[in-house]
């Protein structure tokens, strides 16, 4: 099996546990608006792009449905972002086995700050955010810009993600791509590897042990 040393990970759902706020910040948007919200999955929604659970639920309110979505996430502030069980152990993994991770989240610099804030920043190499300004995932100019600046070789990496366009991204990008998935929402398909634990990620991508979840 390849052995894989440099970590691409996605923040919202991957490392950090944010579905509770996205999802009280999108129903509080809903309600607002006079729309119905009963028995919506939006957690599952979501899984897609924030966009097409806003689209699904609001159709040509999208936008505004988005917008207050935004505002009342930020309400929350940051203690509604805390990192999943196995984050922490998955992270210095990497980088105590001489590899290295990345972050890569259309989330804003509050992703850069919430690591900081639990001691996990050190453990990065680089941080691409939505300050940054390149297109959304899937698309690969992201990926692409990180591989080129720190010379990395694309067959050693994988790019970690819970939700398809993740995996898309780094597939665009001619790397590896892994799904956390600890609810078995997705297919063998959809991605190279998928884990239900974050710290067997590590354990089965660096030559550790056979592919989990």
């Amino acid at each position: 099996m390849q052995e894989y040393r440099c970590f691409i990970w996605d923040f919202d759902g991957t490392l950090y546990d944010t579905y509770g706020r996205i999802e009280r910040a999108v129903r509080k948007g809903l309600d607002e608006m006079g729309l119905s919200h009963e028995g919506v999955d939006v957690q599952a929604l979501a899984k897609t792009t924030l966009r097409h659970a806003c689209e699904t639920l609001a159709g040509e309110r999208a936008e505004e449905l988005l917008s207050r979505y935004f505002t009342h996430a930020e309400e929350e502030g940051p203690d509604s972002m805390r990192p999943f069980p196995g984050c922490e152990e998955a992270l210095r993994a990497v980088y105590e086995a001489g590899g290295v991770n990345f972050l890569y989240t259309h989330r804003n610099k509050s992703a850069v700050e919430a690591l900081q804030r639990d001691g996990l920043a050190e453990l990065f190499r680089d941080f691409v955010t939505w300050e940054a300004g390149f297109p959304d995932k899937p698309a690969p100019d992201a990926l692409n810009w990180l591989i080129d600046l720190h010379r990395l070789e694309r067959r050693e990496c994988v790019m970690v993600g819970d939700r398809v366009i993740d995996a898309r991204a780094g597939e665009n990008a001619g790397v590896a791509s892994a799904l956390f998935d600890p609810d078995g929402f997705f297919q063998e398909e959809d991605a190279d590897f998928r884990f239900a634990r974050l710290e067997d990620i590590p354990k089965a991508l660096m030559g550790g042990q056979s592919q989990a979840g």
